[in-house]
């Protein structure tokens, strides 16, 4: 599918998990996002710190919309804030249905779940909006 850089959209949002979320939940989660960010040939990232999440998608614009008015409805979380919703020139993780990145609560320390074969050098892409990198670290950080 032939994108329309006209069309493209980048929507950030937050949210809190449940409590009792499971690794095995964060799994499903992250298997059925990208089979159907695949599907729709969105793109995005997802972090979460322990308690909260944020996730950006990017894609058609009305696509991105339909994958987020299904995170909304989605039990496993609450409190969903849009933060960005914005037309795009570029997609900022152009080789990520859906890369995960997943802060422990042992020492600070942090992990990167790779989906697929991606690498995670282009997690620090020079092509991505710096802006964007600053909210994701910042959020990282938080607790």
């Amino acid at each position: 599918m032939k994108e329309d850089p006209e069309e493209m959209y980048r929507l950030v949002y937050v949210s809190t998990a449940v409590d009792g979320l499971s690794d095995k939940d964060i799994e499903d989660i992250l298997n059925v996002s990208q089979n159907n960010n695949d599907q729709r040939y969105l793109t995005g990232f997802l972090a979460h710190n322990g308690r909260s999440f944020m996730q950006a998608l990017e894609g058609v614009r009305s696509e991105v919309q339909d994958i987020y008015s299904r995170i909304l409805k989605d039990d496993r979380h609450y409190g969903v804030t849009q933060i960005i919703g914005e037309p795009v020139s570029a997609r900022a993780f152009p080789q990520w249905s859906m890369n995960y990145h997943r802060v422990d609560n042992h020492g600070g320390s942090s992990t990167m779940v790779l989906r697929k074969d991606d690498s995670v050098d282009s997690l620090l892409s020079p092509d991505m909006p710096r802006d964007l990198l600053y909210l994701f670290s910042k959020f990282i950080r938080m607790r």
